[in-house]
């Protein structure tokens, strides 16, 4: 009976050393998975500074006031076709969509060399990144077609001011400049209402973590040194 109890402890203690030393496993671990997801999280911040940064621009001939590429950073308008066009002729002649790629991340991502089963797996991660954000992205582009209509009217009352003499040259640049300003925040604004950029933040997350799983651990330091501005 005693040699039993004796047994019976010993087994318990192997299995309290077992779990101690999972534990500490799991501690060690912890800090490398907090670094990463801290990253993460340090990317999408500075992909949500670029739409807060876009810059706004006034056309005197259109009468219409515009964030470039309707107010959407780069890492969400990019696409699986973008990836594969980098790959193969990055000099492509649509300029507006070679200037989303060398602004996105892709240019960082090819840089870090993957093998054929990782660009697989990144073209699958990339494909399910554009169906999380395709809806919102059409819901941003209408926000700010929207607002670009708004704003045409407040642009012809000026105009009108100035062809009247009732306002200078420079009063008129310094009031288009203030418009610019007022537009890029509502937009700011009505995109915050709308939810499109906690949704886009969402799908930016999901896919981040993704390429994190992917990428080696030397890739995934290379590619977040990359992107860091």
């Amino acid at each position: 009976m005693r040699n039993r109890l004796k047994i019976t402890a010993g087994i318990f203690g192997i299995i309290a050393l077992g779990i101690v030393g999972c534990k500490k496993e799991a501690t060690i671990s912890n800090p490398t998975l907090a670094n990463s997801e801290s990253e993460i999280q340090s990317l999408v911040l500075q992909t949500d500074n670029e739409n807060v940064d876009m810059n706004v621009t006034f056309d005197e001939i259109s009468g219409l006031i515009a964030a470039y590429n309707d107010g959407i950073a780069a890492d969400y308008l990019v696409n699986v076709g973008d990836f594969d066009e980098f790959q193969s002729t990055p000099n492509s002649t649509n300029s507006q969509r070679t200037d989303i790629r060398n602004r996105s991340f892709i240019p960082c991502i090819k840089s870090v060399k993957l093998d054929s089963t990782q660009i697989r797996n990144i073209r699958r991660a990339m494909r399910a990144y554009e169906d999380c954000k395709n809806s919102t992205i059409t819901r941003a582009r209408n926000i700010h077609q929207t607002l670009q209509q708004k704003y045409k009217s407040l642009v012809q009352d000026q105009t009108i001011l100035l062809r009247a003499g009732t306002i200078t040259k420079q009063e008129f640049e310094e009031r288009m400049a203030r418009l610019r300003k007022a537009f890029q925040k509502e937009l700011r604004d009505l995109q915050l209402k709308d939810k499109a950029t906690d949704s886009l933040k969402r799908c930016q997350e999901t896919f981040l973590r993704q390429i994190h799983n992917i990428l080696s651990d030397r890739q995934w330091n290379a590619f977040i040194g990359c992107r860091k501005k």
